[in-house]
């Protein structure tokens, strides 16, 4: 059964705040990393000991997904501007090919 449009509009609203906040998170650590105050690889590190001690369930499947493509920024040594080039990419669920 589906839910109301209420409901429907609700929940649109919610993913909206979601993929501001990721984001907005994600502007966030790469001017951190800009300006020299987090390092990649250890940031990196961090994200893989956190992945690696998420359960693996339908819940985390999308937290999974984003911190991946976070790291792949994160490992590809790519300058900050092709970082922030990419940010909606991420949360809009990866590049259109």
């Amino acid at each position: 059964m589906h839910g109301t449009t209420a409901e429907t509009e609700a929940s649109g609203l919610e993913m909206h705040f979601v993929k501001g906040h990721i984001a907005a998170t994600m502007t966030l650590i790469h001017g951190l990393i800009d300006q020299d105050i987090l390092d990649r690889d250890r940031l990196d590190r961090f994200f893989e000991s956190f992945l690696s001690e998420l359960p693996h369930t339908a819940n985390t499947m999308s937290l999974r997904i984003v911190l991946d493509e976070w790291r792949k920024g994160l490992r590809s040594g790519d300058p900050e501007a092709e970082l922030r080039s990419r940010l909606f990419e991420v949360i809009q669920g990866g590049r259109v090919s």
